[in-house]
């Protein structure tokens, strides 16, 4: 079970770096050379300063539970950044009702009951979905 859990950490982290840089080559534009390095390198940091505090962690008085441990405190902070956008999200208020088209008609439905209101039969503008019939002129031959 060990042996997945750390195949799929190793999946995932892996599949990461281009979905960043992708990320990041989408952002910067035209003059993208500098940050898809930097993202690159700052990955490649990620993973020689993990495996230094791990190992130091490992090497430390908790032993074995000393890697978990670091492993945690470390990731903590990255759920700043996703946790910021989702805590100061807000929603948009509602739209207006849309004003009647008729002075006898409430634009199609009822406020009170939220039901639809019935249209008359010759009333030309219910169309009911159905596309105009082309006229003459937009036959071509």
């Amino acid at each position: 079970m060990d042996v997945v859990l750390v195949v799929l950490l190793g999946t995932t982290g892996f599949a990461t770096n281009p979905v960043v840089v992708g990320q990041v080559v989408h952002v910067a534009g035209a003059g993208r050379a500098l940050p898809m390095a930097l993202a690159t390198s700052a990955f490649q940091a990620g993973i020689a300063l993990g495996s230094r505090t791990g190992g130091a962690a490992l090497a430390s008085t908790p032993h074995l539970q000393g890697p978990p441990l670091t492993g945690t405190v470390l990731a903590l902070p990255a759920l700043v950044p996703l946790g910021l956008p989702a805590a100061t999200h807000r929603t948009a208020a509602p739209a207006p009702a849309p004003a009647p088209d008729r002075p006898n008609e409430q634009a199609g439905q009822d406020l009170a009951s939220g039901q639809s209101a019935p249209r008359s039969v010759t009333d030309p503008a219910d169309t009911r979905g159905v596309a105009p019939a082309p006229g003459p002129s937009s036959h071509r031959r």
